[in-house]
């Protein structure tokens, strides 16, 4: 026999007691065959009966056995047991395992000796059957909460019952385990479940178990609540005053109304009557109608829907009324010394539009290049014109201009300047000795002879430039000039109201060595001012190419220093320093030329 869970189930039983026949073709001659009595079933479970009868040997050895089977063909028996020979009735009780539960089975007493055999009444016996769990609907569906429900009927047996859920099949979880007690009527039940996400689908089943067996309800689901899902739709129907906002909205299964926000700016300000969208679990449209609205503004707007859960806003989307065109002024782009090309976006919002660009070197603008004309269809659209004739190395404004029947808008001012330097400057050296000669030179963007260059000039520690000298270029714009600063100074030079960027010259002090008798040597620093008592270095080359530090005197009077240094014996360089500390500022540190000497 096949087994089954064990759970608690109702029992049928079936009390006999009939005597039983006589097998005359076994009998031996003179002797009585054993008389076999079937009896009631005194228990019985899931997978287990005790069965009960009589046995009466009537003087013969004889044994007897139970018969069993889910029919009067039985096929199933007990092991024999000897019942003696006695001549009295003997109870017997069997206990039949292996049974199925919730089987009906069909079962006899058998009694035999040698006088033959013979076979009690039919007997019937019900084994106690598994639970029965019915998943009923889930109710009170919160957006984290719901409460399971079901019925269970025990079949007579003591029952526990929970219920599994999950977001799957799979199931996961399960509600604390709860008994009913033995029944055989249904009893309903239910489990309260918690810490659920929001908007989901979960699977849940009711199980009941007793000892025998267990069963499991069908998968039912439910979505936990949610607040509407929205989504923010484009703008139609635009004009100068009006337009259709849309967006979609699902009420996920409660009843929503849906209105739409709108303004100037993302803070939006107004919104629309609510309308009310059902309580259905697909997106429907909503599309409302709005007027009174500026012409020519862009406006910013969502859709919000609201129901018991919670309240949701789409995405923010803009719109533009129509109205005067809408003008962005571009870059530039292939600039050359005469000439650009001028770039922008029109957008005609709903109207045919010209426009053209102004540009000129101030802001008051004063040229404009040819009206162009664009269609009245919506939309940002690229715009360019060149223009030639310019000066290089200038600045220049422009701004594009947009006209149509509903107004006139011009575009932010821009500025770019074409390409090469109005004029230009350089130094021949940016490091030079005190009086040392340093040739300027640049030109003009013009190309042209004759024009006048100024060339400013600011040494250190003054507050401003001053024009130290006018010049003239010469073929092809180009130009020159030799100047001896005298401390560190910065140039720039100007031409027809252009101004170069500036350069500065740096300046080292003019410093001499010169040996005298008995290895001495003398050292004269020639400076824009008088450096008396500021200390001078004599200095000598190590191997490595350093210098060292071997002797140290204060310029006099005349700035001029000697030295009296302990040479070593033999060959070596010598050269006379003045540190940038030392030489004060507006000067680079100052040394001499080296000089080699020889010591015996």
């Amino acid at each position: 026999m096949s087994r089954l869970f064990a759970i608690g189930v109702a029992v049928a039983t079936t009390a006999l007691g009939t005597t039983a026949l006589l097998s005359s073709a076994s009998a031996a001659v003179g002797a009585t065959a054993p008389t076999a009595t079937t009896g009631p079933v005194t228990s019985v479970g899931p997978t287990t009966a005790t069965v009960s009868g009589s046995v009466t040997p009537n003087g013969s050895s004889t044994s007897w056995f139970v018969e069993l089977g889910t029919s009067t063909s039985y096929g199933s028996k007990t092991t024999a047991v000897n019942a003696g020979s006695g001549t009295t009735a003997t109870t017997i009780s069997a206990t039949l395992t292996k049974l199925t539960p919730g089987t009906s089975y069909h079962y006899r007493v058998v009694a035999s000796s040698s006088a033959g055999t013979s076979r009690g009444a039919d007997g019937l016996l019900t084994t106690s059957a598994a639970p029965q769990a019915s998943t009923g609907a889930a109710s009170a569906v919160t957006p984290t909460s719901a409460t399971l429900n079901g019925t269970v009927t025990p079949s007579g047996r003591a029952t526990t019952w929970f219920f599994e859920y999950g977001t799957s099949t799979s199931y996961g979880s399960k509600t604390a385990a709860k008994d009913v007690a033995p029944a055989t009527s249904p009893f309903a039940v239910a489990g309260q479940v918690t810490g659920l996400a929001a908007g989901r689908v979960y699977h849940f089943r009711l199980v009941a178990t007793s000892d025998a067996g267990t069963s499991r309800g069908s998968d039912q689901t439910f979505t936990t609540a949610v607040a509407p899902s929205v989504t923010t739709k484009s703008a139609s129907s635009v004009s100068d005053s009006t337009a259709t906002l849309s967006g979609t909205a699902n009420p996920n299964g409660q009843t929503t109304t849906a209105y739409f926000e709108y303004g100037t700016s993302a803070s939006y300000g107004t919104k629309t009557a609510a309308k009310n969208i059902g309580s259905g679990r697909s997106a429907s449209t909503v599309s409302i109608p709005v007027s009174g609205l500026a012409a020519g503004t862009t406006y910013h707007f969502r859709i919000v829907a609201s129901n018991a859960t919670g309240t949701s806003a789409g995405s923010d989307q803009t719109f533009a009324t129509t109205g005067p065109p809408a003008v962005r002024t571009g870059s530039t782009t292939g600039t050359t010394p005469t000439g650009s090309t001028l770039t922008g976006s029109v957008d005609s919002r709903g109207h045919s539009t010209s426009w053209n660009f102004e540009y000129g070197p101030t802001t008051s603008y004063g040229l404009r290049t040819s009206t162009r004309s664009q269609s009245s269809s919506g939309g940002a659209r690229s715009v360019s014109e060149t223009i030639t004739g310019l000066t290089g190395g200038t600045s220049y404004h422009f701004r594009l201009v947009a006209k149509n029947s509903a107004g006139t808008s011009f575009g932010a001012d821009a500025v770019f300047t074409t390409t090469g330097p109005a004029v230009t400057i350089v130094a021949s050296t940016t490091t030079v000795v005190h009086r040392a000669a340093v040739t300027l030179s640049g030109r003009v963007s013009s190309g042209r002879e004759n024009e006048s260059v100024v060339i400013y000039a600011q040494p250190f520690g003054l507050a401003s430039f001053a024009a130290v000298a006018t010049v003239l270029t010469r073929a092809g714009g180009s130009w020159t000039l030799i100047v001896r600063p005298a401390i560190a100074t910065t140039y720039k030079s100007v031409w027809n109201g252009n101004t170069t960027s500036t350069i500065s010259v740096s300046v080292r002090p003019a410093v001499s060595i010169r040996l005298l008798p008995r290895l001495r040597f003398a050292t004269h620093i020639t400076a824009e001012r008088r450096l008396v008592g500021r200390t001078v270095q004599l200095q000598r080359r190590l191997p490595d190419g350093r210098w060292r530090t071997i002797a140290r005197a204060h310029l006099n009077r005349g700035s001029s220093a000697v030295f009296r240094p302990a040479l070593r014996r033999g060959r070596g360089s010598l050269r006379v320093a003045i540190s940038i500390n030392q030489a004060g500022n507006g000067y680079l540190a100052g040394f001499s030329r080296a000089i080699t000497i020889r010591k015996r």
